[in-house]
């Protein structure tokens, strides 16, 4: 019989490993001394959201009909190449290419992953710790981010991109050697739809949710705070070089930002205890405007110390975004029936990925020529018309 806490535990030890990408939180410094541009920047990582979009469906497709273990290492292996790829060649051509495997690499994760450990339990009848199982996966992945963001940036600046690529690099591949270990489970459904079919219930999906007005309501604020918070996070490297944060610093702004997600997922049940869900959309509506200023505030000063405390306010309220999504999402299963509801949630991850892939590619061609201020605020005055759809929230729980 298999032993869940074994596997479980190579699993957890894998992705933590995996998590490890020292190069996130000097990402931008490190692509401009590639040659990439400003604009390059926000229009790769743009197109890096688009592709995951795109490769969902096919994905999830592919993970019902082979083997979870081996689309998990070869999530593993491509992410190496990744990182092959640009310590061999850091040029613009590769570096464009790199973030479309990283796509890959989260999209081949994304779910295989929830799945891998749900037929795992299902073997041995235990699913009802599917809850317990999946955010302890969830917990070391953002424990490894956060460790990566805090010595990342150190490393960079002490020893140079090689090295932390190399680093990044060995981390990946004992996070995929460990994922051998692992048994390889079979999935126990009778019937599977095909890709057609799967794009149909899609669809119908799509249709139902546009025929409730709450389901618009939430799906239309949520794709908002999830674009501008991917505003707000690519942001934030070219601010501090604006602002001449020390490059040390930068990985210290990044596990804040992890912190603050984490925060808000932990937190979510017990503010909703104390503020509806209708209200919170309003804090966070004002949160993300006085944020919008504080980012662009920090971007025009020479003020290190002066630009930190800034972009911690908008950490903070970058907390209180995750609240809100996380309560959405609760609503989501709430109103759905049985049959939708899994769909219906994919319809919200799907409209804020479709969100946040047109307002990063926008900033490529509004950053080509103007200030990273005019881009932010381009995109504050993009995000003042959402107050209509928390109004039209209100009104519809009013009637």
């Amino acid at each position: 019989m298999l032993n869940i806490t074994s596997v479980l535990g190579l699993l957890n030890l894998s992705v933590f490993l995996k998590s490890h990408i020292f190069l996130l939180p000097v990402l931008y410094l490190f692509y401009s001394a590639s040659g990439i541009t400003l604009g390059d920047f926000f229009l790769l990582q743009g197109l890096s959201s688009l592709t995951c979009l795109l490769l969902d469906v096919p994905m999830g497709y592919i993970a019902d009909r082979v083997s979870k273990k081996k689309i998990l290492i070869c999530s593993g292996l491509v992410l190496i190449l990744r990182f092959l790829l640009l310590y061999l060649w850091p040029t613009k051509p590769v570096i464009f290419l790199g973030e479309f495997l990283y796509a890959f690499v989260i999209v081949s994760f994304v779910g295989t992953g929830d799945s891998y450990i749900y037929e795992l339990l299902k073997t041995q009848n235990k699913t009802t710790a599917m809850l317990k199982r999946y955010g302890r996966l969830y917990f070391w992945i953002s424990l490894g981010t956060s460790i990566s963001s805090l010595s990342g940036a150190w490393l960079f600046n002490a020893y140079g991109a090689d090295k932390v690529i190399l680093l990044t690099i060995l981390f990946a591949t004992v996070s995929t050697v460990l994922l051998f270990f692992i048994p390889d489970i079979q999935g126990t459904e009778k019937k599977l739809d095909s890709l057609g079919e799967k794009y149909v219930s899609l669809f119908k999906s799509v249709k139902i949710a546009l025929k409730k007005k709450e389901f618009v309501n939430l799906i239309s604020y949520s794709a908002f705070l999830t674009a501008t918070y991917q505003i707000f996070m690519w942001s934030m490297q070219p601010v501090m070089k604006l602002a001449m944060v020390p490059v040390a610093l930068f990985g210290v702004i990044f596990f804040l930002n992890h912190i603050s997600r984490a925060s808000g997922s932990f937190f979510a049940h017990s503010i909703l205890k104390r503020i509806s869900l209708e209200k919170l959309g309003w804090v966070t509506y004002f949160g993300f405007i006085l944020s919008f200023f504080a980012m662009m505030w920090a971007a025009s000063i020479s003020n290190a110390t002066f630009a930190i405390i800034l972009l911690c306010f908008v950490c903070l309220m970058i907390t209180l975004q995750v609240t809100w999504l996380i309560s959405a999402i609760a609503r989501i299963h709430d109103i759905s029936t049985t049959k939708n509801r899994a769909l219906c949630a994919s319809v919200n991850s799907m409209a804020g990925r479709l969100l946040t892939a047109i307002c990063l590619i926008m900033s490529k061609f509004i950053l080509d020529g103007n200030t990273m201020q005019f881009n932010l605020l381009i995109f504050l005055l993009l995000f003042l018309p959402s107050a209509y759809i928390l109004r039209r929230f209100n009104d519809a729980n009013a009637n």
